[in-house]
């Protein structure tokens, strides 16, 4: 039973609801003054709020995905089979395919909630699996649950997804390299979350559909490869090079994986909250890998608390290198574009977005979208995502199928 699963989340109301039941209908019974009466309602109390305490948590990871397997939330997520990924008669082991999924229906259909079945008959990129469906990849596209290996960082994730598009599989486009798509999550989160809460492949799918983007493979990733620790996406001093993980051998195995393309104009970053800074860090840091990006509600400073640690050495140099506000007004602006959302009212990140859009200067290049009214929340991102999903695509060099003729936007 998975740990963001609906059944689990209804068996877990249910038992918080009996436990409280209990105590009503048990509370008479012990109403003696005996010491061993009293031991047994303080029992009774101290178990029903563990109970009603636990439903809570599970429903609200459940709405805001910290956390999307079992094995994540025990700190286990990073062990996996290795199986190496076919193409073009060579193999990648830096990409492992360990779940398939077929991918939304060109409609918009969600993916089921679940995310890819563990019970998958092997890694595959052309036939169905999962979920009994019968579509096939060129209608649907595949959905892949994926480990990536960093080989020059020595940093290996697990439990994170790759989108590939109806296209990816259609024969007029059997040659193509498809523009790339980094997603990455808040902190804490889970890679799940963007494919079920967020819903980017389906958005992706619709959008495609209506000729309103360009197809494109999607991968999303937690955004700290180190959890529990949140790296902010920096290159720690004698710790972890997150930043090069992800700017360096993230696009490395994709590409040698699929048929990727590669920068510049190949790749772009887009995330929320925490997964908003780095997307920025990313395209200010990398720009020719990442020549534009979006942030979903992100924020522009270099943070430092209990959940980071020392991530600069103790260095305020190092910091300030780190900080996307003191890198525009201490540093030459990068030729790059950033798409900064955010809401008027409810959001706490919009102060902070107004900042960064008020320094910017020339080549780089800033676009607003701000909601009315929203939160930091997967309501006001997935009402933010489809034009955030379109501005990168008038952004992205498409995929040419034979003939040449590239994918037309309507």
């Amino acid at each position: 039973m998975g740990l963001t699963s609906g059944s689990f989340t209804t068996l877990m109301i249910v038992v918080a609801v009996a436990s409280v039941l209990a105590v009503v209908w048990l509370w008479p019974r012990l109403a003696r003054g005996r010491l061993l009466s009293v031991a047994g309602r303080l029992g009774l109390i101290a178990a029903s709020q563990v109970l009603v305490i636990a439903a809570f948590l599970v429903v609200f990871n459940g709405y805001f995905g910290f956390f999307g397997t079992w094995a994540e939330l025990l700190g286990r997520a990073g062990s996996s089979q290795v199986v190496p990924v076919v193409r073009a008669g060579s193999l990648s082991r830096s990409v492992i395919i360990t779940a398939t999924d077929p991918g939304p229906l060109p409609g918009g259909k969600s993916l089921p909630r679940s995310g890819p079945s563990a019970a998958a008959a092997g890694p595959s990129l052309t036939g169905p699996a999962g979920h009994g469906s019968d579509s096939s990849p060129a209608q649907a596209g595949r959905l892949l649950m994926v480990s990536i290996i960093g080989r020059r960082t020595g940093i290996s994730v697990a439990g994170d997804y790759v989108y590939l598009p109806p296209q990816y599989f259609q024969p007029a486009y059997a040659r193509a390299r498809f523009p790339v798509v980094l997603v990455m999550t808040g902190y804490p989160g889970s890679a799940l979350a963007i494919v079920t809460r967020l819903g980017v492949p389906s958005t992706a799918a619709r959008l495609v559909a209506a000729r309103l983007a360009t197809p494109a493979i999607y991968v999303m990733m937690n955004v700290s490869p180190v959890m529990p620790r949140d790296t902010e996406c920096t290159n720690v001093p004698a710790g972890p090079q997150v930043e090069s993980f992800f700017a360096r051998d993230v696009p490395l195995a994709i590409e040698q994986a699929f048929r990727a393309q590669s920068s510049p104009g190949g790749w772009a970053a887009m995330g929320y909250s925490t997964g908003g800074l780095c997307a920025t860090k990313l395209a200010m840091l990398n720009p020719r890998q990442f020549p534009s990006a979006v942030a979903l509600a992100g924020y522009y400073k270099a943070l430092r608390d209990h959940t980071t640690g020392n991530l600069y050495g103790g260095s305020n140099a190092y910091r300030n290198e780190n900080d996307p506000y003191w890198r525009l007004q201490h540093l030459p602006d990068p030729p790059v574009s950033v798409l900064v959302t955010s809401s008027k009212i409810g959001e706490k990140t919009y102060p902070g977005a107004l900042k960064f859009l008020s320094l910017v200067r020339p080549p780089m290049r800033a676009y607003s979208l701000f909601l009315p009214q929203g939160g930091h929340n997967f309501g006001s991102w997935t009402r933010e995502l489809p034009q955030s999903l379109e501005w990168l695509s008038q952004r992205l060099t498409p995929a040419v199928p034979a003939g040449g003729q590239p994918f037309v936007r309507s």
